[in-house]
C-alpha cells in the first residue's frame, strides 16, 4: 500500500554536515512545491514529522516553526496549520504577483537562510513566491522555458553546476520577465544578480591558514563550474602569490570532491598526505564536504604522520569559528535573499536603470591563538 500523500516511507537522508531541522524544513519545502498539501487540508503535524522524518520533537517544532515564520504555512486557531503559498498553476490568474525561486534544492542551511530572506521579503512586497527544484542541467532550462510563458513576473535563478540556462534566460528576458541570480551568476549573459565577493572569500581564508604557518594547503570542492568557486579559487592562488609561496594545481584543481564514493576520496586524500609536500591544511569549499573530509581523515585505514587544520570557505552552524574549522567564512546569506527579492520588484516595477550586480561581504572568522581547536591527528600504524 502507497505511503499517504506528502509522507514518503523511505525520505532520503541529509547531505554531511546539514542541520536536521534545515533539512527537515525543506524537505517540506518541496512536498508543498508539488503540490502534495492543498491550502484546505490540515498541513503534516509534529508527530508526523517525528514519524517520517526520525527526528526529535524539538526538530520538527523548529522546522515547522521556520515555515511559519517565513509565511509559507499558517496556524489557524482551533484547526490546525495549512498551507499559506502554494506554487500557481501555470498560467497565473490574472492580476496575481508572482515570483518563482528556482533552484537545485541542495537542502542545506546555505539554501535554507537564503530561502528565508527570500520569502519573507516577497510576502512583505506582495507577491506569492513559488518554489521551484531542479533535478539535473536539462531539467533546470525545461523549467525556466516553461515558466517564460506562464504569466510569472519575476524570477530568482540559483543556476545548477555546468549550468546551460543562458538561452532560457534570454528567452525569459524576452517575453519581459524580471531575472536575478543568486550565489553565482553567468558569464555569457548580463543579468541583475546578487553575490558573494567570492574572491574576497578565498583570498582571506588562505590568507589565514598561511598566517597560521601552513605553506601548502590543499582545496577540496562540491563543485567544478561556477562562478562562485571559480572566483574563491583565483583569491585562493593571489594570497599564495602574494606571500611568494607557489601555487599547486595538484592541490587546488576544481575536481568535485563530494560525488565521489568513500574509498576515491580517501585515496584522494592519502595521495596528498603522502606527497613530498607534506599536508598540513585542508580548506573545503563550503561545509558539506568539510564534514566529508573530516570524517574520510577519520576513517582511513592507516593512519599518516603529524596533524591536519581545516578551514571552510562558508559556515552553516551558529557559532562564531566551526568547530571543525580554525578558520571560515560566514555568508551574508539570508540578506541575499532579501535583497535578490527587493531587486526583482524593482524590475517588476518598471526600473530601466542599469542591470548590476549586488556583491555581498562575508565575515572571515579566525579561532585564537590561545583558543582550543579541532585537528585530525595522525599516526603511522
Amino acid at each position: 500500500m502507497p505511503p499517504p500523500k506528502g509522507r514518503s516511507a523511505t525520505p532520503p537522508q541529509p547531505a554531511p554536515g546539514v542541520a536536521l531541522f534545515a533539512w527537515v524544513k525543506q524537505e517540506l519545502l518541496d512536498s508543498i512545491a508539488r503540490g502534495e498539501f492543498s491550502a484546505d487540508e490540515p498541513f503534516i503535524t509534529q508527530r508526523e514529522i517525528v514519524e517520517r522524518f526520525g527526528v526529535s520533537t524539538t526538530t520538527a517544532v523548529r522546522a515547522l516553526g521556520e515555515l511559519v515564520a517565513d509565511g509559507v504555512v499558517v496556524r489557524r486557531r482551533g484547526r490546525g496549520t495549512f498551507v499559506a503559498e502554494r506554487a500557481p498553476s501555470p498560467v497565473a490568474p490574472s492580476g496575481q504577483r508572482v515570483v518563482r525561486y528556482v533552484s537545485p534544492g541542495a537542502a542545506g542551511v546555505h539554501e535554507s537562510d537564503l530561502l528565508s530572506g527570500l520569502a519573507a521579503e516577497s510576502v512583505s512586497l506582495g507577491y506569492q513566491l513559488a518554489i521551484e527544484h531542479t533535478h539535473s542541467v536539462a531539467h533546470e532550462e525545461e523549467v525556466l522555458r516553461r515558466i517564460a510563458g506562464s504569466g510569472t513576473q519575476g524570477v530568482v535563478l540559483f543556476p545548477r553546476d555546468r549550468s546551460t540556462a543562458v538561452g532560457a534566460v534570454e528567452d525569459m528576458q524576452r517575453r519581459g520577465v524580471a531575472v536575478v541570480v543568486v550565489d553565482r551568476y553567468l558569464p555569457g549573459l548580463p543579468t541583475d544578480a546578487v553575490l558573494f565577493d567570492d574572491f574576497a572569500v578565498g583570498y582571506e581564508v588562505t590568507a589565514a591558514m598561511l598566517d597560521r604557518g601552513h605553506r601548502a594547503p590543499a582545496m577540496l570542492w562540491s563543485e567544478s563550474d561556477v562562478t562562485s568557486v571559480r572566483d574563491r579559487l583565483s583569491g585562493h592562488y593571489r594570497a599564495l602569490r602574494d606571500r611568494g609561496l607557489p601555487e599547486l594545481p595538484e592541490r587546488s584543481a576544481l575536481r568535485g570532491y563530494d560525488p565521489l564514493d568513500p574509498a576515491t576520496r580517501r585515496q584522494r586524500l592519502r595521495s596528498m598526505l603522502e606527497s613530498p609536500e607534506r599536508l598540513t591544511a585542508l580548506i573545503c569549499g563550503n561545509a558539506p564536504t568539510l564534514a566529508l573530509a573530516v570524517s574520510d581523515l577519520l576513517a582511513m585505514e592507516t593512519g599518516f604522520p603529524g596533524s591536519v587544520e581545516l578551514a571552510s570557505m562558508d559556515q552553516s552552524l551558529p557559532y562564531d569559528v566551526s568547530p571543525l574549522a580554525v578558520v571560515s567564512a560566514r555568508l551574508p546569506t539570508r540578506e541575499m535573499g532579501e535583497q535578490a527579492a527587493y531587486l526583482v520588484h524593482e524590475r517588476i516595477e518598471g526600473s530601466t536603470s542599469p542591470l548590476r550586480h549586488i556583491v555581498l561581504r562575508a565575515t572571515v572568522q579566525v579561532a585564537d591563538r590561545g583558543q582550543n581547536t579541532l585537528g585530525v591527528i595522525g599516526s603511522m600504524s
